[in-house]
């Protein structure tokens, strides 16, 4: 596949390039790099510098409404994350930019709009995704935390877990059981809240390495406002599954690996081995090749998926999957390569005695993120299976007895 940008595209990816190339020139020397790199406490400075410079240049607001001061298309969101994983910049809220908005402006009444996309769009405020929970993670509709509707109110129990930047974030975005008795998937809602309101408990879920990304979530007979709802009250699945199909291109991921790839390769071509660079050991060289071919590939689907949306087609479900495992996998594998030929500098945390930053330490333990996050790569796996190559579902218990009975009847 060959996606060809016109002069005009070219020209506007060129700028999103040019803008965080001087923008990266500004990142502290004890900057903390990784996939956690926009909610560590030490970050918080310079994370803030580049949301307040991407909010002045409008880069908050590419593809929305002009009502809402929208600026440029959907491409341009395009080129903006490819531009920005190239140079590992922070200041972007993955769930208030990523997925919020574009799920309000589909879905959100004009209320809720002008209430919440105005200060999105000017990076005022950080939000968390309250999804989670101990005992629904992939099977997400089974989860068990409520929100009772109780006049113009919602009052909130239960726990969600892994919620990334509940501790930084202003509000949070979640789904919450607002008919107890109602069918699974039908009896869902999706709420909006201020995560300062009085009820609700974060607790840290630290990483080994003690960087802090995770929180548990309690609530506490919490009290929000009725209106603070998108979509129907027990029409929250519809509104979840509109949310996670924006942006699933991954186009970001495959070039923040790219540029990973290159400052690998930086180091074996300026590191000696024996009086030779180790970019001359053959076994090294086959394995640097090796990811290079794959994220080409990567970044060809990615282009893939992000044309299809441009055009206005939904990209089939079972790619979107494809390029999340795959894009997972690969990182998880250049973070193992870039350990392996480093040797024990590959191990050394950020520090004055540590190869390129503490890069190569902190993505071998973060790495599996990509893996987890936004659905296993078992569920993708599975929706590949069934959407993309038609193989049957497995049957529940109950329907296999039921299959034996009828096979035993029919003797």
């Amino acid at each position: 596949m060959d996606f060809k940008l016109s002069e005009e595209e070219k020209k506007r990816r060129k700028e999103f390039f040019d803008g965080c190339k001087e923008l990266s020139k500004e990142r502290p020397e004890n900057f903390i790099q990784g996939l956690e790199a926009d909610f560590e406490k030490a970050n918080q400075p310079y994370v803030t510098r580049c949301r307040k410079e991407f909010a002045k240049r409008g880069w908050l607001r590419l593809g929305w409404p002009a009502e809402y001061g929208g600026v440029g298309s959907h491409m341009d969101r395009v080129f903006f994350g490819e531009a920005r994983g190239y140079y590992g910049l922070p200041g972007v809220d993955i769930f208030g930019i990523e997925m919020l908005a574009p799920t309000l402006i589909a879905m959100g009444s004009k209320e809720v709009k002008d209430r919440f996309l105005p200060p999105i769009g000017r990076g005022e405020v950080l939000w968390c995704e309250l999804y989670s929970e101990p005992n629904a993670g992939s099977d997400l509709a089974a989860l068990t935390a409520t929100a009772i509707r109780k006049g113009d109110e919602y009052v909130i129990n239960g726990q969600k877990t892994w919620t990334t930047n509940a501790h930084n974030a202003d509000w949070g975005l979640g789904l919450f059981r607002t008919d107890p008795q109602g069918r699974k998937r039908r009896n869902l809602s999706f709420l909006l809240m201020d995560m300062k309101t009085p009820g609700i408990t974060i607790n840290p879920l630290e990483y080994l390495n003690r960087m802090h990304m995770y929180n548990e979530v309690f609530f506490d007979d919490v009290h929000i406002p009725a209106d603070q709802i998108v979509g129907k009250e027990n029409d929250g699945w519809t509104v979840s599954q509109v949310l996670v199909n924006f942006e699933r291109s991954n186009v970001l991921a495959v070039s923040a690996v790219r540029r990973m790839l290159e400052v690998l390769v930086e180091y074996c071509n300026e590191t000696k081995v024996g009086g030779k660079p180790l970019a001359q050991d053959p076994i090294i060289r086959d394995k640097l090749a090796e990811v290079a071919t794959e994220i080409e590939a990567s970044r060809t689907l990615a282009y893939y998926i992000a044309d299809q949306q441009n055009r206005n087609q939904v990209a089939a479900l079972f790619e979107s999957s494809a390029m999340k495992v795959f894009i997972g996998d690969l990182y998880e594998r250049l973070g193992a390569l870039g350990t392996d030929i480093l040797g024990s500098y590959g191990q050394v945390k950020a520090s004055r005695w540590a190869r390129q930053g503490g890069l190569w330490e902190s993505l071998y333990q973060t790495a599996f993120v990509l893996t987890i996050s936004m659905g296993t790569n078992e569920i993708q796996k599975n929706i590949i299976a069934w959407y993309g190559l038609g193989m049957p579902r497995p049957l529940s218990p109950v329907s296999i007895e039921k299959a034996l009975a009828a096979a035993q009847a029919a003797k």
